[in-house]
């Protein structure tokens, strides 16, 4: 892939290992990181949008037709932004998630703006943790995603302007080996990065 943030968030959820059933909001049964979970699960998936293919067609902005404790888990992959109404994404999560269920979630934070159809937030490390207490979750991992300057920049400027795909790899590889370095090296530039995500990747399960 391309993009080093989906890099970074499929390499989350492919270590995951994950049973019974699991409620993808906004995703879509074409979804490459479906393949990627283990463990013995069902996979339901919801969207607006019938073009993407999906089992439920509903709107995640208003009520759940969904029946209380019904689903062990909840994914939400670049989902959040896109939804205005976002309390009402946690209210109902939680109402039909199982005691002890979790929502695993990836989100951009760093990030040019991208409608599907509109894009309207971004969330920061102190925001999901007063949701989730706000909602009746406990955060169970809360992480940066990124690597740092040349792999921001990477991201949110000069993929759209390398003109091969070629061309991309290489600066993405060499961006992010650079970025590796410094690291490795510059406790200022780890703080930089943790300050300057490109996402955050998130697991917080209903109390």
């Amino acid at each position: 892939m391309l993009s080093i943030i989906r890099d970074l968030e499929y390499k989350k959820i492919s270590d995951l290992e994950l049973f019974g059933k699991i409620l993808d909001l906004g995703g879509s049964k074409k979804s490459g990181y479906h393949n990627l979970i283990k463990g013995n699960h069902e996979i339901t998936t919801v969207n607006i949008n019938t073009d993407y293919g999906c089992d439920l067609v509903f709107d995640i902005e208003k009520k759940f037709p969904i029946g209380d404790s019904s689903f062990d888990n909840i994914f939400l992959i670049n989902v959040l932004e896109h939804i205005y109404n976002f309390e009402n994404v946690f209210l109902e999560s939680n109402r039909i998630l199982k005691k002890g269920g979790c929502i695993y979630a990836a989100t951009p934070f760093m990030h040019q703006i991208h409608g599907s159809p509109n894009d309207f937030f971004r969330y920061s490390k102190s925001a999901i943790e007063k949701i989730a207490k706000n909602y009746g979750f406990e955060v169970i991992k809360l992480e940066e995603l990124g690597f740092g300057f040349l792999s921001l920049g990477y991201q949110t400027f000069f993929i759209g302007f390398i003109p091969t795909i070629l061309l991309k790899r290489l600066f993405k590889s060499f961006f992010i080996f650079i970025d590796k370095i410094i690291l490795k090296y510059s406790s200022k530039y780890r703080r930089w990065s943790r300050n300057n995500p490109l996402g955050y990747w998130f697991i917080i399960k209903k109390i």
